[in-house]
């Protein structure tokens, strides 16, 4: 009997120590189907026998996120990204990259942390964002609840062979340029005008310049170590003076024009056009030795000055002989309620103008990335392209895995420079 009984409880034991294996199995099975990172799965199991083991991790790194291997893809690259909630967390987002609407993250079992898995061409470099949303209820006794949305965190991912531009670092032993800020009274705009004038190192006012206009120059005429990788500058004079060390540009001028209060409304003006091509230009022009070819004379600018500086070339290709645009905004059409930024209900005012016009003397390069708007930012920019090789225009077109960003930009004007101006 004694024997019979310890058999059951031996056969008891077996059958459950099976049981228990087999449901581990399941949660084990059901957490890699539900993770889909090996790294979240791994801090999942470590959570299981040691709650601090999350915490632990999250205090380690140094972004808000980690780029794993694609586990059956090898021109891609995961990306993890980990966040932190409190106890009235509704739900967190990330913004950025190929994900037009964004990721929502997911909790970690039942602790504060959240994490969300985004797959990304390995050559991807992108700006992203998180925003967490939280619900509280407003009363023990009330039915109602507050919500409300915090912007918690900016970040840049790099992909593993994105491609970055060797000029935005500066190093000592390459000359440096001076900067020199100047005002010009504006008849056109009936107002003083501030801008900033790079002059390379060296400078010899018997040589005749190559001529940059940067719109929105404030952004433009910082140095190398201006900010984080997020932030909205581009070390120009940093560029230049890298090119110029390298003789990958005859001598060049650049005024960075600084917008000064009405951006919106300044770069869809003609008078601002007009300030730039006849005021401006003459007055460089009379104190520096400028080429007096249009060739030599480009504009350039991104998004809204994108489409300010093609504008300003398009009227007065006399004075400029190359556009430089970096995902600029060709679906304006200067109408107020015509205007649709996402979705363009109707046609770009430039795109139609060049349709309708004859060839112009001048040199395009555009460039623009795939992350960006959608049909409003790659397609207009698409649509230009096409329209000005139809009409016989000397283009270099470019597309890249990123956003609508100075992370993007600085990455990639050096080859609109070359292109342009380059020897």
């Amino acid at each position: 009997m004694n024997a019979y009984f310890i058999m059951i409880i031996l056969l008891l034991i077996s059958f459950n120590t099976i049981c228990n294996a087999q449901a581990n199995a399941v949660a084990s099975d059901a957490a890699k189907s539900e993770f889909k990172s090996s790294t979240v799965y791994s801090l999942w199991e470590e959570y299981e026998e040691n709650p601090t083991a999350l915490s632990k991790f999250y205090s380690t790194l140094t972004e808000a996120h980690i780029i794993e291997p694609h586990p059956t893809n090898d021109s891609q690259s995961r990306v993890v990204y980990f966040a932190k909630g409190d106890q009235y967390t509704d739900y967190i987002m990330q913004s950025g990259g190929p994900d037009f609407y964004g990721l929502r993250f997911s909790q970690i079992g039942d602790t504060d942390y959240y994490y969300c898995v985004q797959n990304i061409p390995n050559d991807a470099l992108f700006n992203y964002g998180f925003n967490r949303f939280s619900r509280k209820k407003l009363s023990d006794d009330s039915g109602l609840y507050l919500s409300s949305m915090e912007h918690i965190y900016d970040g840049t991912v790099v992909g593993p062979s994105a491609k970055l531009s060797p000029y935005i670092k500066q190093a000592n032993e390459v000359p440096k340029g001076e900067l020199f800020s100047f005002n010009l009274f504006s008849k056109s705009m009936n107002e003083k005008r501030e801008f900033v004038v790079y002059l390379p190192a060296n400078y010899d006012s018997t040589v005749r310049h190559n001529l940059i206009v940067q719109l929105d120059g404030q952004n433009f005429s910082r140095l190398a170590k201006h900010g984080e990788s997020w932030q909205a500058w581009t070390p120009l004079p940093t560029i230049l003076d890298n090119l110029h060390s390298e003789d990958k540009l005859s001598p060049t001028i650049a005024i960075f024009v600084l917008n000064q209060g009405n951006r919106s409304g300044d770069l869809l003006d003609n008078n601002f056009h007009k300030f730039i091509a006849l005021e401006l230009v003459s007055w460089i022009k009379e104190r520096y030795s400028i080429s007096e070819s249009s060739k030599n004379r480009i504009i350039s600018g991104p998004s809204r000055a994108g489409f300010a500086s093609a504008y300003t070339a398009f009227q007065y290709p006399n004075v400029f002989g190359g556009v430089l645009t970096q995902s600029g905004s060709f679906y304006y059409t200067l109408d107020d309620n015509r205007n649709w930024p996402i979705y363009p209900e109707f046609e770009g005012v430039l795109l139609n103008k060049l349709k309708q016009s004859e060839t112009l003397s001048l040199s395009w390069h555009i460039d623009v990335g795939l992350y960006d708007l959608g049909l409003a930012a790659v397609g207009t920019n698409r649509q230009l392209r096409d329209i000005l090789e139809l009409k016989g225009y000397s283009v270099a077109y470019s597309e890249y895995k990123g956003g609508h960003s100075h992370l993007n930009w600085r990455h990639n004007i050096h080859l609109g420079i070359i292109e342009l101006l380059g020897e």
